[in-house]
């Protein structure tokens, strides 16, 4: 029998088969899910404008350490970052477990080297593994070390003890500093076990995170999301620092993560709703507002998803399981922390009193009056804006994150477009959980007195790059998108530089 293929003529507009799913490696195209042309555009803005910078205020440029350490995280976020998107994109459904593991050690390794990295040089630079603006850290050192006291001799009464000794009854930090104590007491006080910890806890998040992007986007962006945490260098540095958020931005991602896939399921038991109340509780022990926040976008999510999501049956239950566990945590306090949270949301008095120090105090910036909610609510995804000049010592923090900061500014210009294209889409309710998380949690921060803090942003980021991948993915599909961005890192590029200028005119220099 012949084996050639009969030539048979396809008569006009009878429409073509669809191609094999498995073509031969000659056409097939290669998955891409992180284009070249975002890793370029960002790498040159963040250059240009560090240049820009450095040649305007060269008497009052970023020491040369600072410099390298800004453009090797944005090398390694953008360019490191499209080389193992890339690797893994082929890598068949069946294997995301294995997938989950490649991303953990992607996390894990930068963390554990940026460990020793920054012990060594507090060690050397300072003489304690503190190092800079370190009157939180060495706080929650002692607090730790006084819980562990409490632990060796069987006094387990931690919060009568915890508010004798800081002369404060606030639940915020008695979690970590409880925590803290259990490592503590099980290590001889070793600091290095404790910021080893942080390295597993924040990895894992990038786990989590890959597992509620899964659920909601999809794998692609879910792979895309998850690199953005593991690479992502203010991740990595309070890994090296004593300060509670790597624990607290792991709460939040495990709540969200948690409370995503009880609602979604099908079988609605108690062993689904009890370790995700827990979880909520334990995150009003670390930032009591937060937790207030986590339950009141759970609470919301369930009253108004979309019925494809979540049955009125779940609504009910869970909602009043919520509510009274507000009730139960708060206690007493709930209706202080209420107010405290409707009156940011009416008035601008504690803001404006902290802006006004900060335009008074010492080496404090005269422009800073004039910010406010007006200021920050627009900017609220975006902000803070890196610092490529140094005015005066200090500062240290806002230094070392120079490369992190820029990333959040290039990537919120997706989670934006991400926001705006669910909104339009009315697909939001499809993914309600997160999106009032984040935008919960952001409304609260533009009315305190930290809306421009860096590290007042941990809890909700890996949620924006999540959301910063699915606009990504969008981004993808058209090619007036990619004129887009570079609209969007010319602006990031006069943004970068006019906050320099701002911070270094309103010092008169």
């Amino acid at each position: 029998m012949s084996n050639e293929q009969p030539n048979i003529e396809i008569p006009q507009g009878v429409p073509q088969p669809p191609l094999p799913p498995f073509m031969p490696p000659r056409v097939r195209k290669k998955v891409q899910i992180y284009p070249q042309w975002l890793s370029r555009n960002a790498v040159i803005t963040f250059i240009l404008a560090l240049a820009v910078v450095t040649v305007m205020y060269s008497s009052h440029s970023l020491p040369w350490y600072y410099m390298l350490s800004g453009v090797v995280s944005v090398l390694v976020f953008f360019v490191y970052g499209r080389k193992a998107a890339q690797q893994t994109a082929m890598e068949k459904i069946r294997r995301e477990k294995n997938y989950e593991k490649r991303i953990f050690t992607i996390a894990f390794v930068p963390r554990v080297i940026w460990v020793f990295l920054i012990y060594a040089i507090f060690m050397t630079t300072y003489g304690d593994a503190f190092g800079f603006e370190n009157a939180d850290a060495t706080y929650y050192n002692d607090l730790g070390r006084f819980v562990a006291s409490l632990i060796s001799d069987g006094n387990f009464h931690f919060y009568d003890n915890i508010t004798k000794w800081s002369g404060s009854d606030e639940l915020s930090d008695m979690g970590y500093g409880i925590y803290m104590g259990f490592v503590y007491w099980l290590t001889g006080n070793s600091i290095i076990v404790l910021r080893l910890l942080k390295c597993v806890w924040s990895s894992f998040t990038v786990v989590l995170l890959y597992r509620l992007a899964n659920r909601n986007f999809g794998p692609q962006v879910a792979r895309m999301a998850a690199l953005f945490c593991a690479l992502w260098p203010n991740f990595w540095y309070y890994c090296g620092a004593h300060l509670k958020e790597t624990e607290m931005v792991f709460l939040a991602v495990l709540f969200v993560e948690q409370s995503d896939q009880m609602l979604r399921s099908r079988q609605f038991t108690a062993w689904k709703v009890v370790p995700v109340l827990l979880v909520a509780a334990a995150i009003f022990t670390f930032r009591t507002p937060l937790g207030l926040v986590a339950l009141l976008a759970l609470v919301f999510s369930v009253v108004m998803s979309s019925s494809r999501v979540v049955s009125w049956g779940k609504r009910i239950v869970v909602g009043m399981l919520a509510v009274g566990l507000i009730g139960v945590v708060a206690g007493n306090r709930l209706e202080e922390k209420s107010r405290e949270l409707l009156d940011a949301a009416r008035s601008e008095g504690y803001q404006d009193s902290n802006l006004e120090w900060r335009a008074e105090r010492e080496h404090g910036n005269a422009f800073a009056r004039y910010a406010g909610t007006a200021v920050f609510a627009p900017l609220i995804f975006t902000i803070p804006f890196p610092t490529m000049a140094s005015p005066f010592e200090g500062q240290d923090m806002q230094k070392v994150l120079v490369g992190g900061n820029f990333i959040k500014n290039i990537l919120s210009g997706f989670t934006l477009f991400a926001l705006v294209s669910l909104l339009l889409s009315g697909r939001w309710r499809e993914h309600l959980l997160p999106l009032s998380f984040t935008a919960g949690y952001l409304v609260v921060l533009v009315f305190s007195s930290f809306p421009h803090s860096e590290r007042f942003h941990q809890p909700v980021m890996a949620f924006e790059m999540m959301f910063a991948a699915y606009g990504l993915s969008i981004a993808m599909t058209n090619k007036r998108y990619k004129r887009w961005f570079t609209y969007w890192c010319v602006i990031m590029f006069v943004a970068a530089v006019a906050w320099n200028w701002f911070k270094m005119a309103g010092r008169g220099l």
